[in-house]
């Protein structure tokens, strides 16, 4: 088991799910209490059983969100994605023609693809580069979603990590260049070691990250305010191990 799972697993939660830590240009929230006390959140109306939470951006613009599935089999008809489209799961199941996506599992659709959603339940951490399009299905094409089981214990070795320093390690999703989108996961397993990284959006997967000043543990997400990227400081909290995963436009 890698070490920074192990931290995760011995790791408590001391921070209250409405604290917004750091710069005020971001947000802290915390995904365990989104999914089990949704309704003290500003949600929309997205479609007939499904809601979202704008995070960052606009729903007619690119944006970062939080999709809500009200019933157990909730669904979104066909859409095409102009842009790259990523989705983290936080809770439930999500389904498309490319197969069924878990809890933990974090999904990219590239530019050109779109699908239809069905027999899904539970919360989505989206980012969209182009909101979906649900008038231009006829563009929609061939496509492979690039898929990654973010719960996977060898994750960190399965993927082609790359040393950045003493205890610091980081893989560039290979994301198409036209996107609009990149995605990065960092893994840090010294004290000493620090990340700077662009971007809308770092979710802490494992361990215990220190960003920007506030220790923020798994589930914890850091997002900033506007739509533009802003810099974030990651480091490893007092356990020595983070793995996080940011999204950048």
């Amino acid at each position: 088991m890698p070490f920074w799972v192990a931290a995760a697993l011995a790791c408590t939660t001391d921070q209250d799910s409405t604290d917004l830590q750091g710069p005020s240009s971001k947000t802290v929230l915390d995904l365990v209490d989104v999914k089990t006390n949704p309704t003290s959140y500003e949600w929309f109306d997205f479609r007939p059983n499904v809601q979202k939470l704008i995070l960052s951006g606009a729903a007619e613009t690119e944006h970062v969100a939080i999709l809500w599935y009200t019933v157990a089999d909730g669904s979104v008809g066909l859409h095409f994605h102009s842009k790259t489209e990523s989705v983290y799961v936080i809770d439930g199941t999500q389904t498309d023609a490319k197969g069924v996506y878990a809890t933990s599992t974090v999904y990219f659709n590239p530019p050109g693809s779109g699908h239809q959603i069905s027999g899904s339940s539970g919360f989505f951490l989206l980012a969209y580069a182009s909101p979906p399009d649900f008038a231009n299905t006829a563009s929609i094409g061939e496509y492979t979603p690039l898929r990654i089981d973010t719960s996977d214990p060898e994750l960190t070795t399965k993927y082609p990590f790359e040393a950045k320093a003493t205890g610091l390690r980081a893989f560039e999703a290979p994301l198409d260049s036209t996107g609009g989108m990149s995605g990065q996961f960092i893994e840090i397993t010294s004290a000493g070691a620090e990340q700077a990284f662009t971007g809308n959006y770092l979710l802490v997967l494992g361990g215990r990250c220190d960003i920007d000043g506030a220790e923020l543990e798994a589930q914890r997400l850091m997002v900033t305010k506007t739509i533009e990227p802003q810099p974030f400081r990651v480091k490893a909290a007092a356990e020595g191990a983070c793995l996080a995963l940011g999204v950048s436009f």
